[in-house]
């Protein structure tokens, strides 16, 4: 039997291990494609989530001190014609650094997915790691048609909040919506109990660590803009 008769549906923290180490590659590249237009555009966009966060905690210490029940704050911050005309200049600010940064990993991400698949490796260097490869559904390698439109299709995964890349943690096919649209399929030469690396493990966590810790960072300084932003309407 060869291998596409005996090889399995890759596993989805495989999957996960691989997509990242694709990602931590790819995303340097993309950064510095894209920077002639994400240097501009970050000084904007800092500024813009600055005043809204700081704007926030003093209309918010203003509301108390007016005595507006703690139940009606959210509601009252929500309908103030300040808070809505911040939001739309930090939306546009936001549109005009993540469109560039999304278009250049797209592209880059592009060239790095499909020329992997299109190898005899058939998948990315994360992949390739991770002993996974890419198939057309019957065992094949994908055309280059059909491996652009998989990656193009990946665009669908992401648009569902990624319930589209969780949708490959479902058995026994382990199909990620990208997959259904293009009809292909990862799968794993190891077998179906093929157990994730320890160094991909440790991979995994470190991702999830760094995450974190780059989330707490931003939420410890959203609350200090808007403690300035009280302070200074109280005092």
């Amino acid at each position: 039997m060869g291998r596409a008769a005996t090889a399995a549906p890759a596993g989805f923290w495989h999957r996960a291990a691989a997509w990242s180490i694709d990602a931590a590659c790819i995303a340097p590249v993309a950064m510095l494609l894209a920077w002639r237009w994400l240097q501009p555009a970050s000084v904007p966009f800092c500024e813009a989530t600055e005043a809204l966060l700081r704007l926030a905690g003093e209309l918010a210490a203003r509301a108390i001190v007016d005595g507006t029940p703690l139940h009606g704050l959210a509601i009252a911050l929500m309908h103030d014609p300040r808070i809505t005309d911040a939001t739309a200049t930090l939306q546009l600010a936001t549109w005009r650094w993540l469109l560039p940064a999304s278009f250049a990993f797209g592209l880059v991400g592009a060239a790095w997915h499909v020329a992997g698949e299109r190898s005899r490796w058939q998948g990315s260097p994360g992949k390739r790691l991770l002993g996974l490869r890419v198939t057309s559904r019957d065992g094949a390698t994908p055309s280059l048609a059909r491996s652009a439109w998989r990656h193009l299709a990946g665009t669908a995964s992401w648009a569902t909040l990624n319930l589209g890349h969780v949708m490959a943690a479902a058995g026994p096919r382990h199909l990620a919506l990208h997959d259904r649209i293009s009809a292909t399929r990862v799968v794993d030469d190891a077998g179906p109990e093929a157990r994730l690396p320890g160094w991909a493990r440790a991979w995994l966590t470190l991702v999830v660590v760094a995450g974190v810790a780059v989330t707490a960072w931003l939420v410890q300084r959203a609350a200090a803009l808007m403690e300035a932003g009280l302070l200074a309407a109280l005092y």
